[in-house]
């Protein structure tokens, strides 16, 4: 009995000890369990978030695509078609240009001159770095004067076939670099074969070839862009062209040697928006003396011209293969137009 009196505190005491650590082992798992819980729920809270990220982030194709849809609005010269389609582009430019001349110390007379241009390209890559492309332009005229009956034209303008090359796929943000070249063929009404006093052209009168080096590369957020461009125009010969008292006098123009053009641009572009882009750029052009050969009298030449020219373009895409591209060019010099609109329309066609 003794005995079992003395084993009773300590089984009351293992009893104890025993419940002690159960509830001290119970509260440790409920703060494991919470700890759990704290940090599933922010785990959950980063994979939202991480998801979130992947969302907004741009991907490689989505950047590319964003880079040839501002180069597209820019430009034809920065981009190429893919191969296996077919490029159809619809174009439409209004130019204005209007000036006063003091033509007696009592009147100014005032002359405006209007251009609408309606023109098709058809464009073909021959492969992916080679695009082949035809431009055939039709033209509206209109000059007026205030001491003379207006004076207006429609007819068909110079067609030209053209060639872009790229010797090196460009990616990873590096420098694209497309060649081109195109040859004008006459087929506008020619200045030399009309009556200026009531007639106006809608071509040069010749032939001609131009070679040109675009250049662009993506700056995150903007793309920048840039083109070199030369042009030379044949002789153009075998002329009778006479003006006024001096046709009648057996004096008139045989030949003409145009003088080449140096032209240079550079711009940036910047995507509003998976549908908008805007694109600011400026072109500088020099051209050089053009000599004129007569019969008659003695030979004549013109001086060399500058052209400046401000642009603010914007491109929206209606559809993933449909899109609308609007460019406003402002003349800075005196022989620059007051201001011009173009709008192109491409279409892209499987074959």
């Amino acid at each position: 009995m003794t005995r079992r009196l003395h084993i009773l505190p300590l089984l009351v005491f293992a009893v104890l000890f025993s419940s002690v650590a159960l509830c001290d082992e119970s509260q440790e798992v409920q703060q494991l369990k919470e700890k759990l819980q704290v940090l599933e729920e922010r785990l959950s809270q980063m994979e939202k978030e991480n998801d979130i990220r992947k969302e907004l982030q741009t991907t490689e194709e989505e950047k590319k695509g964003s880079t040839e849809d501002v180069l597209s609005a820019a430009g034809r010269a920065y981009t190429l078609m893919r191969e296996g389609a077919l490029g159809l582009e619809y174009s439409f430019r209004y130019t204005g240009y209007t000036y006063d001349a003091i033509v007696e110390a009592s009147r100014v007379e005032h002359n405006a001159m209007h251009s609408i241009t309606n023109a098709v390209l058809v464009e073909y890559p021959h492969k992916d770095n080679l695009t082949l492309s035809m431009n055939v332009p039709f033209v509206y005229k209109k000059n007026s004067s205030s001491s003379s009956s207006a004076k207006d034209v429609t007819d068909l303008g110079d067609v030209s076939f053209s060639a872009q090359w790229q010797p090196v796929k460009a990616g990873g943000g590096t420098t694209s670099k497309i060649l081109s070249g195109s040859l004008i063929v006459p087929t506008g009404r020619s200045p030399y074969k009309i009556d200026s006093a009531t007639e106006i052209s809608t071509g040069s009168g010749g032939y001609a070839v131009s070679a040109g080096l675009s250049l662009s590369k993506p700056i995150d957020p903007l793309v920048a862009f840039g083109s070199l461009l030369y042009q030379h125009g044949f002789d153009i010969t075998g002329l009778n062209y006479k003006t006024g008292t001096q046709g009648e006098a057996g004096v008139y123009l045989s030949e003409v040697q145009p003088g080449d053009t140096y032209s240079l641009s550079m711009g940036i572009g910047y995507s509003l928006s998976y549908k908008v882009s805007l694109n600011l750029s400026y072109q500088y052009s020099y051209s050089m003396k053009t000599h004129y050969d007569w019969v008659g009298i003695d030979d004549t030449r013109s001086e060399a011209t500058m052209s400046s020219t401000f642009s603010v373009g914007t491109g929206w895409n209606l559809s993933p293969r449909r899109s609308v591209n609007v460019k406003l060019n402002f003349g800075l010099t005196n022989n620059d137009p007051d201001f011009s609109v173009l709008v192109r329309v491409p279409f892209e066609f499987d074959l």
